[in-house]
Parts: C-alpha cells; sequence; structure tokens
C-alpha cells in the first residue's frame, strides 16, 4: 500500500467493525490470577511449600491436614446378608471414605496407590500397595444400608470399590485448581497473597518465571480445526459453548494450542492465536460471551509440559517471556508493509483477512490495563505506523481517543515509535435481547455497525492532539462532528450525506426535561444530606406535572419539553421524607409552578405521585437486586391508571439509592442496578436517582467511581462550609458525568437558590438574561443542529412564536 490515499480507501470500502459490546476483564483477571497462583504452587520447592502452609517436611513430603475432612462416596455392589431369609443377596451399598489430608510430593512424576500423577496426593495413597491397602481402609467411614464388617472385609471393599474410588478422586483432583486445593490450608488464601508470597508480580498478565521448573513452556503449530459439534447448535455455537467450558484456572487440554482459528460469518471468531516469528504458537487467547450477551471476555492459554515426562497440559497464564504481538510472523516476513495498530484483537483478525499481509498490517495485543511495558514492541521500530481510533466493545468515540492516546504517549516516550493515526468513527444501532452466538451473527447481520465513512481520515500526531484534548473535555457529545480538525470545518461541505443525516435524525434525544432529564436514560444528583435535594426533586416533579410548562429555573431555558399529553407523569418513591415533610415540601417547592385556582391545581397535581415507600411496605428491600425487579415494575404498571388514567409514568424519581438499596450486597447491588436501568430505558421512561455524599467528603458518595458508570448524567450540588442552611442561600450545581447532549457542550458551574418560599427556583447572578440564553440555545439547535423551528420549540416548551419574543419571568 504506497499511499495514504489507498490505506484510506481500505479503511472506507472494507473495514470490518466489531461488535459493541463490552469487555469484562475482571473475570478474565480473576481466572488468570488463579491460575497464577496454582503455577506458582505447582512449581514451588517442598521448601517453600513448608513455608507457605507452616508445616515441616516428613520424608520428601509435606502433609497438609484439611479444616473438613474430604469424603468420597462410591456406590458398589456387595454380597450382603439377607434379613429374612437364609443365604446372600447382592445389594447396592453406598461406602463413604474420609480423608483427613492431602499430601504433596518433591516431584510431578509420582504416581499413587490410585495411579493419580502429579505433586497432590491422599495422605496415605503414597506407601507400597500392602500398606496403602492397610492405612486407607482406616478411612472407611461407614456404609448405607449399613453391615459389619472386619479388617480382612474393608480391603475386600477396597478392592471392590478401588475403579471408582479412584475415578472420583481423579475428578476431585482435575476439577479444582492447585490455588482451590491450597486456598483452606493457607493464611495466603488469594491469589495476589500467593503472588507476593513467592515475590512474583500480582498482575494477571504479566511474564511468568517459575523457580523450580518442574513445568517447562511449549509451543505448537494451529493445525486442527476446533469444531465440535453439540446437537441442535450451530457450528459457532458449538465452538463459543466449548471454549467458555475452558475458562478455568484449572489445566486444561493440551491440544488447545494447535486449534486453527477460523472466522464465523465474517463476524466472529473465538480463537486468537499468537505466534513466534518462525510460526510456532505461543499462546492462543479465547474469546466467549457472558450468559446474557452483555459482556465478552478474553482469556490468555499457554501451553507446559512437566519435565522429563510426556505430561502436557495448558493453563490460562502467559508466558515467561513479554507478550508479543498479535500477527507476528507477518510482521517479520513483510517488513515494507504499513502497520495499523489496534487495541482490538477482533478488528486485527477479522480485517486481517480482507487485505494480504504484503499490503498491510493489522497487529494488537494483550495486557493489563495501562502496563503496556508487558509487551515486547520491539517489532514495531522502525516501521511505518498507524493508531487505529475507533470506538468499540462499548466505548464511545471519547473514551476511544483518550485510550489510543495512552497508548500513543508510552509508545513515544519508552519505545521511541513514530506514528499516526487512523481515525474510523462508529455508529451501533442498539442490540435486542440476546440468547445466543448466532441470535448475535443475526443481528450483526440485520444492523451492521456503519462506520461514517466522510470522516475516515489519516491524521497527523498534532491532528490527534486536537481531537484529543477535545474529547477530554468534551467526552459525551454525540459524534456528529465534533472530532474534524479545524481544516476540515473550513472546507467541508454545508450539504450533508444523507446517510448521516437518518443517523443523527435516530441519535437525537427525547427530552422530557431539558436538558438533564430524557426518555430511556437515567439520571444521577447527589449531595451531601440536608443541602436540599429532595426539594430540588419536588420542584422538577412539579414541573414536569404542570400543564404551565413552566422554566424549573426562571433565568434559563432549563424546563418541560412538549411531549404527547398536557403534562408528564412522574411517579416519586419516597424513602426518606415522612407525610407531614412532603407536604411543607409541596407547599414551598411545588405550588408555584402550578396554577393558582384550586381546580386547575388539581390538574397540575394529578400526574405527581408520591408514594411513601416505608407506609406502603416496601422498604427494607434492595430492589437493583434480580430478584426484586418485579416489585419496581409492578409499582410502574399500577401507575398508569393513577392520576391521568392510560397514561404511562415518563418519569422516576427514587429518593434515595441508599434505602432503595437497603446497602447491602454492594457488588450485586451495582451489577443489578445497570440491569435494572436497561430495564427502565427500555420502558422509554426518564429515571433521576437521589444519592447521599459520603459525610466526609461532599464531592464524592459511596461506590461512585461505579455508580456513576451506570448514568447519563451525575449532577451534583455542594455548598462550602455548613450544608444545612436555608435555600435562599446559594447552590453550586455542576455535571461530573454527561453523556451526550446540550450539557456536553456547556459544561459549566452555577448556582441556584429560592429567595422566596414559598417560591420557585432562581440562578445566582447569572452570566446573562433569560432572553439572551433562550437565544443562545435557539440559535444553537437552529443552525448547528439543523432544528426546525417548531421542533426547538416543542424541546424547550414553548411555541415556535415565542421561540423570538423576550421571555417573562412568568413563562
Amino acid at each position: 500500500m504506497d499511499t495514504q490515499n489507498e490505506l484510506k480507501e481500505f479503511f472506507v470500502n472494507f473495514f470490518v467493525p466489531i461488535d459493541n459490546i463490552p469487555e469484562d476483564t475482571a473475570w478474565r483477571n480473576s481466572i488468570s490470577m488463579e491460575a497464577r497462583a496454582s503455577m506458582l504452587i505447582d512449581n514451588a520447592s517442598l521448601e517453600d511449600l513448608s513455608s507457605l502452609f507452616n508445616v515441616c517436611i516428613n520424608e520428601n513430603v509435606l502433609t497438609l491436614k484439611l479444616p473438613a475432612p474430604l469424603s468420597v462416596q462410591v456406590t458398589a455392589p456387595t454380597t450382603f446378608p439377607a434379613p429374612t431369609t437364609v443365604g446372600y443377596t447382592y445389594v447396592d451399598v453406598c461406602y463413604s471414605w474420609n480423608f483427613s489430608s492431602y499430601c504433596i510430593t518433591r516431584t510431578e512424576t509420582t504416581t499413587d496407590y490410585f495411579q493419580i500423577s502429579g505433586r497432590w496426593h491422599i495422605k496415605d495413597s503414597l506407601f507400597e500397595r500392602s500398606k496403602c491397602e492397610s492405612l486407607l481402609t482406616l478411612n472407611l467411614h461407614n456404609a448405607k444400608p449399613s453391615f459389619y464388617w472386619n479388617d480382612s472385609g474393608a480391603v475386600n471393599i477396597l478392592h471392590n470399590c478401588s475403579g471408582k474410588l479412584q475415578k472420583e478422586l481423579k475428578k476431585h483432583f482435575t476439577e479444582h485448581s492447585t490455588f482451590q486445593l491450597a486456598e483452606p490450608l493457607t493464611s495466603h488464601n488469594t491469589p495476589g497473597k500467593i503472588c507476593r508470597f513467592f515475590r512474583k508480580e500480582a498482575l494477571p498478565l504479566s511474564p511468568i518465571s517459575l523457580s523450580h521448573h518442574f513445568s517447562q513452556l511449549e509451543e505448537g503449530v494451529s493445525t486442527i480445526p476446533f469444531e465440535p459439534v453439540i446437537s441442535g447448535q450451530s457450528e459457532a455455537e458449538s465452538v463459543h459453548d466449548s471454549l467458555k467450558s475452558m475458562f478455568s484456572a484449572k489445566r486444561l487440554l493440551d491440544s488447545l494450542l494447535e486449534y486453527r482459528p477460523k472466522a464465523y460469518e465474517r463476524s466472529q471468531q473465538f480463537l486468537f492465536p499468537f505466534k513466534d516469528k518462525d510460526n510456532y504458537t505461543v499462546m492462543t487467547v479465547l474469546k466467549c460471551y457472558d450468559d446474557t450477551f452483555q459482556q465478552k471476555s478474553f482469556l490468555p492459554v499457554t501451553r507446559w509440559q512437566v519435565k522429563h515426562t510426556l505430561q502436557r497440559y495448558c493453563m490460562a497464564v502467559p508466558g515467561e517471556k513479554k507478550l508479543s504481538l498479535f500477527n507476528l510472523p507477518e510482521l517479520a516476513a513483510c517488513p515494507d508493509a504499513p502497520v495499523i495498530l489496534t487495541d482490538s484483537l477482533e478488528i486485527a483478525a477479522l480485517n486481517q483477512a480482507k487485505i494480504e499481509p504484503e499490503k498491510l498490517i493489522f497487529t494488537s495485543f494483550i495486557c493489563d490495563d495501562g502496563h503496556y511495558d508487558q509487551v515486547d514492541w520491539k517489532p514495531l521500530k522502525g516501521r511505518q505506523l498507524y493508531l487505529l481510533v475507533t470506538n468499540h466493545s462499548g466505548r464511545t468515540f471519547e473514551e476511544a481517543c483518550l485510550k489510543v492516546g495512552k497508548l500513543a504517549d508510552y509508545l513515544k516516550k519508552f519505545q521511541s515509535v513514530e506514528l499516526q493515526f487512523v481515525r474510523v468513527p462508529i455508529w451501533y444501532r442498539p442490540l435486542p435481547v440476546l440468547h445466543s452466538i448466532q441470535e448475535l451473527i443475526s443481528a450483526y447481520k440485520a444492523a451492521p455497525p456503519q462506520p461514517y465513512k466522510e470522516d475516515i481520515r489519516i491524521l497527523t500526531p498534532e491532528e490527534f492532539e486536537t481531537i484529543r484534548g477535545m474529547a477530554e473535555q468534551r467526552i459525551g457529545i454525540p459524534p456528529e462532528a465534533w472530532w474534524k480538525t479545524e481544516r476540515e470545518r473550513i472546507a467541508i461541505s454545508p450539504q450533508t450525506s444523507t446517510d448521516i443525516l437518518e443517523v443523527a435524525n435516530m441519535n437525537r434525544l427525547d427530552y422530557i426535561l431539558w436538558p438533564f432529564l430524557v426518555r430511556g436514560k437515567s439520571t444521577l444528583l447527589y449531595a451531601s444530606k440536608g443541602i436540599g435535594k429532595s426539594a430540588l426533586a419536588h420542584s422538577i416533579a412539579a414541573c414536569l406535572s404542570s400543564q404551565q410548562k413552566k422554566r424549573l429555573f426562571i433565568e434559563n431555558s432549563w424546563g418541560a419539553s412538549k411531549g404527547n399529553f398536557d403534562s408528564y407523569k412522574v411517579l416519586y418513591l419516597d424513602f426518606e421524607n415522612q407525610p407531614n415533610e412532603h407536604l411543607d415540601l409541596l407547599k414551598r417547592m411545588c405550588r408555584k409552578y402550578w396554577h393558582t385556582e384550586k381546580s386547575e391545581t388539581e390538574k397540575d397535581a394529578k400526574n405527581f405521585l408520591w408514594k411513601n415507600m416505608p407506609e406502603i411496605g416496601l422498604s427494607g428491600i434492595n430492589f437493583t437486586l434480580p430478584e426484586n425487579h418485579q416489585k419496581l415494575l409492578d409499582l410502574l404498571d399500577k401507575a398508569q391508571n393513577e392520576g391521568e388514567s392510560n397514561h404511562p409514568v415518563d418519569v422516576l424519581i427514587i429518593d434515595t439509592y441508599h434505602e432503595f438499596t437497603s446497602l447491602s450486597d454492594e457488588v450485586n447491588t451495582h451489577r443489578g442496578l445497570r440491569e435494572l436501568l436497561r430495564i427502565l430505558s427500555e420502558r422509554n421512561l426518564a429515571t433521576l436517582i437521589l444519592n447521599h455524599a459520603k459525610a466526609s467528603d461532599s464531592q464524592k458518595m459511596s461506590g461512585y467511581n461505579i455508580i456513576k458508570e451506570s448514568f447519563a448524567y451525575v449532577m451534583k450540588l455542594r455548598r462550602e462550609g455548613e450544608q444545612s442552611r436555608p435555600l435562599s442561600e446559594p447552590i453550586t450545581v455542576s455535571f461530573d458525568a454527561v453523556r451526550t447532549g446540550w450539557l456536553g457542550r456547556e459544561l459549566t458551574e452555577f448556582k441556584i437558590y429560592q429567595p422566596e418560599s414559598p417560591g420557585r427556583w432562581h440562578l445566582y447572578s447569572p452570566e446573562r438574561s433569560a432572553t439572551e440564553e433562550r437565544n443562545r440555545i435557539r440559535d444553537y439547535y437552529i443552525n448547528v443542529e439543523k432544528f426546525g423551528k417548531e421542533e426547538t420549540a416543542k424541546l424547550l416548551g414553548t411555541s415556535p412564536a415565542s421561540l423570538y419574543r423576550d421571555v417573562k419571568d412568568a413563562d
């Protein structure tokens, strides 16, 4: 590929985007760390293990007493005295053996009484046969139905059950990783502690060095097709499910590195072999999706051989050297070909299949987040190298820019690599609920990701830095045009392509309360206790339920948009405020947003549905857990015919997250919250959740970094000094996270207060008048976003004619 125009032409015409399902690195890290700990234990000297388990070596064996005996049951036909007749009959008897200890030997080559090879064995199985039998019969604990046996009878039972007992014990050692066997027997009972005990780096993907080398790394050649057939499944489903069963820290089948990768319908690949320059596979990365197809994981696997034996196995650990680059043989064979470096193995594999490596090479890598030093980058030095900047796997284009920027910084600073960039923004359609790989493939084919072809281009480092800076400042803005360079902005044609216009229209936000409550999205409002969260939330509810469409804050255009009904229906689930407190808030915070006439006030108030959750018996429940989701959905369904009949809930307000979750089971709570917000999004309503900040830090809340990722907007209220002060004193409003919309463009702080009570909220010392602010917003949507006047008026809850009149305080 001789010119940048040819490179751009490839990306415009042939580039294959991947799916937008996020990567779950936590699952991979858990498996890899457990496998790393297992390898370190397996390859440690007996002296080191003596220190690890705090026991003494006895005759080249380490004996580890179990906290509870290992019970193994075996059923075998037995000659049994008949209770009511003369003679004997065969009866199936269940025998139980209780084993009190494990033994660890010096080497992997030991074979015990049960023909179990390796270092881990059941105590009393390592002596010569007659002594083993004598000791093992003592562990025969019980039989059902019970009967008496003597010593010789116990030996006969052992012989009779030997095959089945051997099978059960082999199964026990096969189904548990070495770390799982060791975990209850040592105070170093986490993979990280095991790594630190052996003075090794406690990172899942850092090179693993083995002190005593009972095992050695093996290479393989990818020649065997991996095509398991499971009845009723397609080949892709069979391969995926078979590989998913190998996501384990235990020893895996040794042929795993020999399997040949295959792409299914040009959109899915599950095996990614990493080869050395001589084309030998040194590591294979497996890909699989979780059961809900909302996350995917990539697991590195290497093959090892027990020294001086033919025993081979695979483990979910990297090799002993730095991680190699993907498609390394192609890099070695074609030294003059330009190189595309991407952080996605899928993109590299699927797109390399579209072009000969002599023309263009796609390469990628795998490492712990931010630990680029784990990778051997030397093959890229002196190459014509382009970093691919594209959004995929759940990341926005802004997030992709920032991630690529970190890699570029490292390569320039520590590897002295010269870089250019290829910009390929992608638009993804939402996926339906998926149950299988085949459904994912079908969904991909029915609605494939769409590159913004007009915006694909080669960027200089300077141009990329400009885009990177904009991404840092404006993360969350819809990717319609913000990444264009200044040269493009000057030269751009006023005529936008039909395809991009269609995408822009589909991406327009359906505001309920402009600019931070959107149908299908969730907003988090947090602040210290007593600052005024509930007061503001009551005003928001009143503003929405009113038929007047008054602005929330008098000096700007924040307020209810026009919908299909005269007002919006708000379901307010209150765990914090008592009925008398709610009535006080209605008087102080809501009345001024409603009509003054009693009959009209009742119309305004009827779609504000306030629920005292303790009073109706729904407190003390963690609603984020899947088993409790239906309780919340039942409330939403019931509310459809409360207030205005046959009017579904438009906005759900939860006051507060602290009580909504009962602060129980934090890990499952955060996971359940994402799923619950997804369900609420599918119901096409806007969700506003209130939460407390930590008492010691008004800037953050408990679980902040995890929780905020679930929301489109994260809004914060704060004051300096004492928090519980009158609302007539100003409160600072700011946004920690904005995924999309006007706020991403105008992410500035401002202050609000309520000068009179009862009364409406005002801006404190506003920079512009209400009319100037409205004009600025109007001009942006009409001139930049290309909204029509009617659409802009609907957005701001007014009429087209009013867009050009002065704004009055009563509006």
